[in-house]
Parts: C-alpha cells; sequence; structure tokens
C-alpha cells in the first residue's frame, strides 16, 4: 500500500497523460499530398466508399492511412477525405494491412482520396 498521497496522485496524472498521448499517436492519419490545390470542405457525409475505379473522370489528390480498428479507422479517412474535399476514397487490395505483419498487430486502412473532375451527379 503506498503511503504517500500526493505520489500516488502524480503517477496516476502521468499515466493518464501517457494514455491520451498513446491514443491520439495511434489515431494520427498519414497524408500524402499528391495534389497541392486548395478546395473547400466537403461534408463527410458525401464521401463515397469505393472499390472499383470509377467511370468519372478523378484526379486522386491524396494517399491517407491511418491505424486502429477498422471502424475507428474509415471513420479518420473519412473524415481526412472531407478536410481535404475530397468526394470519395478510392479502396483496392492493398487497402487493409496490418502493421507489423501478424495477426495481433493493428490493422492499417489506406484509401486514395479522389474529387471529381467533371460536372455530373452519376458515377
Amino acid at each position: 500500500m503506498d503511503t504517500n498521497p500526493a505520489g500516488s496522485m502524480l503517477q496516476m496524472r502521468v499515466i493518464l497523460v501517457a494514455a491520451l498521448l498513446g491514443g491520439l499517436a495511434c489515431a494520427r492519419p498519414d497524408i500524402l499530398m499528391l495534389d497541392g490545390s486548395i478546395r473547400p470542405r466537403t461534408s463527410p457525409q458525401s464521401i463515397r466508399l469505393i472499390a472499383q475505379e470509377p467511370t468519372r473522370p478523378y484526379v486522386v489528390v491524396a494517399i491517407v492511412s491511418t491505424v486502429g480498428d477498422v471502424e475507428t479507422a474509415r471513420h479518420e479517412l473519412i473524415k481526412q477525405a472531407a478536410r481535404l474535399g475530397g468526394h470519395a476514397i478510392l479502396f483496392d487490395t492493398s487497402s487493409i494491412t496490418r502493421a507489423g505483419g501478424d495477426q495481433s498487430s493493428s490493422p492499417v486502412l489506406t484509401g486514395k482520396v479522389i474529387v471529381y473532375t467533371d460536372s455530373t451527379g452519376s458515377n
């Protein structure tokens, strides 16, 4: 039993700060910008997740990767695509990998943020 309450409180704060920073580090996406054009943000609800090359003309403006459970990573990719003014995220066969390569490591989700270059509403 610890008889120093100030020491216990400090230790608890250090643990909480370390956990918070660790969580933030895992959630931070890696973004490779391929097009430096500034675009207005889009709504996260408007971002489409697609697994096939669209028939509409488009450009890839960034490649975004994030580590974490697939659902959290998916939400982070959508958030970043919207921030970059994207219209969709294009996934391919290498979009889900594992950091470290084994089954016990965290999934890495990677997608291409695309912007359609035409003005039609169909895919």
